[in-house]
C-alpha cells in the first residue's frame, strides 16, 4: 500500500490496531463464556445443562448460541487480523474506487440512472471517515459477542431479580 496515494480518513495501521483489540476482546469474552459453561454447575439454576426454556418447544442450547454468536465472529476477526494486507488493500481499494453506484445511494447520494451519478474522483468519494465507522463496527462486533453472556445472566441465574432490589 506504500505506493498508492494516502487516503484522509482511511488509516490501515489505525483500523489493525482496533481489529487487534477488537479480536483480543472477542477472545477473552470467548474464554470467559466457555470458563462459565465449563465451571458452574447448571443443574441447579434455571436452565439445567444450559439449556434455557428447557421445558418449552423453544429450547436452545447455550453452547450453540456460544458458538454462533460468538466463537465464529472470534474465528472471523481473528482471521482478519491474520490476512490484514488484503483485507487493508481491499478497503482501500473499495474506498478508492467504488464499484457500484449502491455505494453512492447508501451515503447520502440519490441518484436513479448511472449517467446521474456524480463524478466518482478522489475528492466526491471520500466523504465518509472510514477510521470511525471501523472503530465503530468494533465496537458493534465486541458488543454482539458477549450477546450469551449477557443471555446467561439474566435467564440463567438470578441477577434481575438483585437488580430490582
Amino acid at each position: 500500500m506504500n505506493e498508492r496515494s494516502k487516503l484522509p480518513h482511511y488509516d490501515p495501521d489505525y483500523c489493525l490496531t482496533i481489529a487487534k483489540w477488537t479480536a483480543c476482546m472477542c477472545v477473552a469474552v470467548l474464554v470467559i463464556e466457555m470458563l462459565v459453561l465449563i465451571i458452574v454447575d447448571p443443574s441447579a439454576g434455571r436452565c439445567p445443562g444450559w439449556i434455557i426454556n428447557a421445558t418449552k418447544q423453544s429450547a436452545v442450547s447455550l453452547w450453540v448460541l456460544i458458538g454462533i454468536c460468538t466463537a465464529l465472529p472470534t474465528i472471523w476477526i481473528c482471521y482478519v487480523v491474520l490476512r490484514w494486507e488484503y483485507y487493508a488493500q481491499k478497503l482501500y481499494d473499495d474506498i478508492r474506487y467504488p464499484r457500484s453506484p449502491i455505494f453512492l445511494r447508501l451515503f447520502g447520494r440519490r441518484s436513479r440512472s448511472d449517467s446521474e451519478l456524480p463524478d466518482l474522483s478522489f475528492e466526491n468519494i471520500l466523504f465518509l471517515n472510514f477510521d470511525v465507522l471501523f472503530r465503530d463496527v468494533s465496537i458493534g462486533w465486541c458488543l454482539f459477542c458477549t450477546l450469551p453472556f449477557w443471555i446467561m445472566l439474566g435467564d440463567c441465574t438470578d441477577l434481575p431479580k438483585l437488580i430490582r432490589i
